[in-house]
């Protein structure tokens, strides 16, 4: 049963790499980069098949076995799918709330003491870029006093701690950005409610900026792609990924992301929409959602993340009857990942 389940996890962490859709939620938990030698490895595990056959499952029952390929052809079948857009620019609708809301902070909720209720916990959002003030908003039944601890996750000293303010049936305040805050942030609420004392928990990032993105350079038809070019103001050189949902009028239509390595200073990024996850026509083609994040370099380094000083990019005068309606065309690697799942989910017992 372990080989089994070691097995599938590993298909799934390989399809998890490989995959063209880089998953972008942000939930209202600390995180943790991977970082990035392990996805190198993955890389590397899914080129071998090109020069190697396909280990034998020597050591596997054929119950095991079995067990093994189904989940390997549910995880290729789900990849082939995949492959039929960009990796560049895959589909988006509104369902897509980890994409759609990136920085969404979920609320915490704790029962109060006697059972009868409950007390929630909102930031206004997750990941906070400096200077940003973070808003703070305590809900529930008969609150009466409260006040907010904050420290890094890292560090159990705590570096501020002011009282709310409360009002009806909640509890709110407005702290202003710091430099001490850096990184993983807790936020610790003491409050007392109808007489007794609760205490409920809240994580956050707070970055200090690395990058901004100004504006939009050009966009233009090339081929079967919308090619977009942004403007970034660099303040720490290094690989970044930059995101960004495109949107024609209200109806969500693609996620975008690049990646490029960045110098210091006035620096450009291109985005690419494939005409696969484009309509036949558009005079409402906007961007918004912005993300930017300079990557982790070496093992054990964070990522940081940058802003966007515009929350959205009208795209104007472009006339998408101009595209190529070629369908996209997987590359090397990526034709070579897929052979790799399916030679997983074709593999045959040989005792």
């Amino acid at each position: 049963m372990v080989i089994i389940i070691i097995s599938a996890l590993t298909a799934l962490i390989i399809w998890r790499f490989l995959s063209p859709s880089e998953s972008q939620q942000q939930p209202a938990v600390a995180e943790k980069e991977a970082p990035q030698i392990i996805e190198n490895q993955a890389i590397q595990v899914a080129i071998e098949p090109q020069s190697k056959p396909v280990p034998s499952a020597v050591d596997m029952s054929p119950f095991q076995l079995t067990s093994t390929q189904k989940a390997a052809k549910v995880i290729a079948n789900n990849y082939r799918e995949t492959l039929r857009f960009a990796p560049y620019s895959q589909p988006l609708t509104s369902n897509d709330i980890d994409r759609i809301e990136p920085n969404r902070f979920v609320p915490v909720t704790v029962p109060t003491s006697d059972m009868s209720g409950t007390i929630s916990l909102a930031l206004n959002k997750y990941r906070f870029i400096h200077p940003e003030p973070i808003q703070l908003t305590l809900k529930g039944e008969q609150i009466s006093r409260a006040k907010v601890l904050i420290s890094l996750v890292d560090d159990n000293k705590v570096i501020l701690e002011k009282s709310l303010r409360v009002a009806d049936s909640s509890a709110y305040i407005e702290v202003s950005g710091r430099e001490d805050f850096n990184g993983d942030l807790q936020l610790k609420v003491e409050a007392d409610v109808a007489g007794d004392p609760i205490t409920i928990v809240a994580q956050a990032k707070y970055e200090q900026p690395s990058a901004k993105l100004t504006g939009l350079k050009h966009a233009e038809i090339n081929g079967s792609d919308l090619l977009i070019t942004l403007a970034l103001e660099v303040e720490d050189a290094g690989i970044y990924r930059v995101r960004a949902n495109l949107y024609d009028g209200a109806q969500p239509l693609a996620h975008l992301v690049a990646k490029s390595k960045l110098s210091f200073g006035q620096q450009e990024i291109e985005l690419k929409a494939h005409q696969t996850v484009l309509p036949t026509s558009s005079s409402d083609l906007r961007l918004m959602t912005f993300i930017v994040e300079r990557m982790s370099s070496i093992p054990g380094e964070r990522a940081r993340f940058g802003e966007s000083v515009i929350s959205e990019i009208p795209l104007i005068d472009i006339d998408l009857s101009e595209l190529s309606r070629d369908p996209y065309s997987p590359n090397a690697k990526e034709r070579a990942s897929l052979e790799f799942l399916q030679g997983m989910a074709e593999q045959k017992n040989t005792r």
